[in-house]
């Protein structure tokens, strides 16, 4: 219902703003919410009663027609950028390549730990001095390789991130391809709740078979630390898979952390935090330094930090207020 909402609203944007455009859109909106209960009392599938009701009602060319409208180009905004369909089809591709990049990097880097464990676990059965250092040399040597491949995975996506350069942006969809991008949305949340219950699940089974290794193996085994990283490994990797992708879906969908209130709300905090925490800390410094006071001045912190949340706070709560006055 809510996708249904938000292209309403889409659609009437860039209409004149008087009484009867206003009744116009509430029968319009009435109209599309009673196509939509009789289309799920049908049995219809959410996504494809949004999709129905979108075709029959969504058409904003006759609206102009039959009101003989003229569209109110809306004046340049620094902080919108219009995406169309193949740019949002794009970025999405792009988006799944990145999380999957970043995601493996990480579950490399951790992994990379068990690998150095593991050789050396595989060195200490054999039961001779001269294989526990080559195993030992062997393990070191594999695990700076697997950091170093995750590293370079940073790398080369990062660099591919930033040719989207839509950090501290607003993106904005015809309305189309918005539903579009909702409906699919709303499939993924079902693999983010799941991809989250796995995650959780794999990162308590790190710790309990840490303790199961150490109680029948005892407290000098390495074995429980090769299982320990590999489920940690698991976990992060689909926290940070699932949640990229969720990212990206509220990011084009303007929802969450990506609403316009939000973003103008970061974009000043983090001008602030850039002039207040330079500032603290040269305060402690010169406390320390000029006073002597080390064992106090550091205060100085929880109280910058405290207050900027607050500020925060509240520059977000009047991004809110102003956002819905437009």
């Amino acid at each position: 219902m809510n996708t249904i909402h938000s292209y309403v609203d889409s659609v009437f944007e860039k209409l004149p703003k008087n009484q009867e455009m206003n009744r116009l859109k509430a029968e319009m909106l009435a109209s599309m919410e009673e196509k939509y209960r009789d289309l799920i009392e049908q049995g219809t599938t959410e996504n494809e009663a949004i999709g129905t009701v979108l075709a029959e009602f969504g058409n904003i060319d006759e609206i102009i027609e039959a009101y003989n409208l003229e569209i109110d180009e809306q004046e340049y905004d620094p902080d919108v950028i219009v995406m169309s369909r193949s740019e949002v089809d794009n970025y999405l591709f792009h988006r799944q390549k990145f999380s999957l990049a970043m995601a493996t990097g990480v579950f490399l880097c951790i992994i990379s730990v068990a690998f150095l464990f593991l050789s050396m676990v595989i060195g200490s059965l054999l039961n001779r001095g001269a294989s526990n250092d080559v195993f030992a040399l062997v393990g070191t040597v594999l695990m700076l390789l697997t950091i170093a491949m995750g590293i370079g995975l940073f790398i080369i996506f990062g660099m591919q991130e930033s040719s989207y350069p839509f950090d501290k942006k607003i993106l904005r969809l015809d309305p189309a391809t918005y539903a579009e991008v909702k409906a699919q949305y709303e499939i993924f949340k079902q693999k983010l709740s799941y991809a989250i219950a796995a995650g959780v699940i794999s990162c308590i089974l790190g710790p309990v078979f840490l303790l199961l290794s150490i109680v029948f193996l005892g407290e000098d085994n390495m074995i429980s630390i090769v299982f320990l990283m590999s489920f940690i490994a698991v976990g992060v990797f689909l926290f940070v898979y699932y949640g990229i992708q969720n990212d990206t879906f509220e990011k084009l969908l303007t929802m969450g952390s990506h609403t316009r209130a939000q973003v103008i709300s970061n974009k000043y905090s983090e001008r602030i935090s850039a002039v207040i925490f330079p500032l603290a800390t040269l305060f402690y410094l010169y406390q320390g330094f000029v006073n002597g006071a080390w064992g106090t001045a550091w205060i100085v912190f929880p109280i910058v930090g405290i207050g900027f949340g607050i500020l925060t706070t509240v520059i977000t709560g009047i991004a809110n207020l102003t956002d819905k006055k437009k």
